[in-house]
């Protein structure tokens, strides 16, 4: 299991997704001054206030799929299709999130005449940085089984 390469490029893939899932996405700042932080639990305001989503659980069905790849190992196809999942659950995560921020943002520029702006954290950059390698992994995979395929046509 340790030994092929889609093995460490899933477990780097889920070690990503749990560390972004720690901190804070997005900072909204009005005047120099962060008045909003979006956590995957949902937006905390400057005032303690929160308002809760449902980001969290994006992250938790990709890393869910994440360690039922590691687990099934001995089925490629299965991984494959778990892959597949996890890069949707996490594209649909990364695009829903990139528009709630956006979206807040305007409604803080429309109802204020003050400027504001976001500042993202390290947390979203590490979502980001999370899809290369289950990309990488579902390549390492296909090629396993097309390699396996074609010693079974030899036999």
């Amino acid at each position: 299991m340790l030994q092929r390469i889609q093995t460490i490029y899933i477990i780097i893939f889920t070690a990503l997704l749990f560390i972004g899932s720690l901190c804070s996405f997005a900072n909204l700042i009005l005047e120099d001054k962060t008045i909003l932080k979006l956590f995957p639990t949902g937006w905390e305001y400057s005032s303690g206030e929160k308002e809760k989503s449902l980001y969290f659980l994006g992250y938790l069905v990709a890393a869910s799929f994440g360690i039922l790849m590691l687990v099934n190992f001995k089925k490629r196809t299965k991984q494959l299709k778990y892959g597949k999942v996890c890069y949707l659950v996490v594209l649909i995560t990364l695009l829903y999130m990139f528009t709630i921020v956006d979206n807040k943002i305007e409604l803080l520029n429309s109802s204020n005449n003050l400027y504001s702006y976001i500042t993202y954290s390290y947390s979203m950059y590490l979502l980001v940085a999370s899809l290369p390698f289950i990309f990488l992994a579902n390549r390492a995979i296909k090629k396993d089984e097309n390699l396996i395929k074609s010693l079974d046509r030899l036999r």
